[in-house]
């Protein structure tokens, strides 16, 4: 966003010069800086690792590889990871950088294997599959609240979810900016139960007893973000995240006597930004 305080005072300086301009009318008023074009494409890439549970639920943590790759096309299109989604209605807020917008977006969703913890063997692994959805947000100055809502198309849990979230990011400097969110998912029956749930035949191969899980509110969560900026081209991310599993997933054997419902995550990237 640009800075208020920082315009107000260009202008102020700006005052003497214009004054002496229209004193000698023979001389052109200085020309007005301008303003830096804005890229069409911004693209940023990274690599790091990632400390989290090794299934939702878990309470066993393993350190994971994290790939970034981010692209924005004149904020119409962008790319964020395993996110494609396109700006299609933006609506402009009372100040400079407030908006409102609203699109669709298509997302890679990760399985899971029974491999890879001792609790889900003889579960069956879950396929990773495509989900289609759409969101709405709104940015006003550093705040930020939005909503998407995602539905399986590729048969890998069927299911439909929708994640609420508010967000505020501080800018401590030039160089250090925090991003913090509270958010709450809610999944469906076949979510819940295609993650949490044991079937029959799961009990038997398991020795965990049968449940059936049902839709409603999933968990509640809080990230924090922090940005440094290493030059004018790298940056450096690190992440801590919380999140708490609630109702129908919070009691599955998966959870309650195996793993637990607080689940804690933290990160590092590095990235470049062209």
């Amino acid at each position: 966003m640009k800075n208020t305080a920082v315009l107000v005072a260009a202008g102020l300086l700006a005052l003497p010069l214009v004054a002496t301009a229209q004193q000698q009318p023979a001389q052109q008023p200085p020309a007005q800086a301008e303003k830096p074009e804005k890229k069409d494409w911004d693209i940023r890439i990274g690599a790091g690792a990632s400390y989290q549970p090794d299934y939702e639920g878990s309470d066993d943590y393993e350190v994971a590889p994290i790939p970034l790759l981010m692209i924005n096309y004149k904020d119409i299109v962008f790319l964020r990871g395993p996110m494609l989604g396109a700006n299609l209605f933006t609506l402009q807020g009372p100040r400079e950088g407030d908006k409102l917008q609203i699109g669709p977006l298509l997302r890679y969703q990760m399985g899971r294997d029974e491999g890879d913890n001792d609790a889900l063997r003889g579960l069956g692994d879950i396929d990773a599959g495509a989900e289609v959805g759409a969101f709405i947000t709104y940015r006003a100055g550093p705040w930020s609240t939005g909503l998407t809502v995602f539905r399986d198309v590729t048969d890998a849990h069927d299911g439909l979810t929708a994640k609420a979230s508010g967000g505020y990011m501080h800018k401590f400097g030039p160089k250090l900016r925090a991003r913090t969110e509270l958010y709450t998912t809610w999944a469906d029956d076949n979510y819940t139960q295609t993650f949490f749930g044991i079937t029959a035949a799961q009990a038997r191969r398991s020795g965990l007893r049968q449940y059936t899980a049902e839709g409603g509110i999933k968990d509640v969560g809080l990230s924090l973000d922090l940005d440094y900026s290493l030059t004018e081209n790298w940056g450096i991310t690190g992440r801590l995240g919380y999140k708490r599993l609630l109702g129908d997933a919070a009691d599955s054997p998966l959870v309650d006597g195996k793993g637990s419902a607080d689940q804690f995550s933290t990160g590092l990237i590095l990235s470049y930004r062209f």
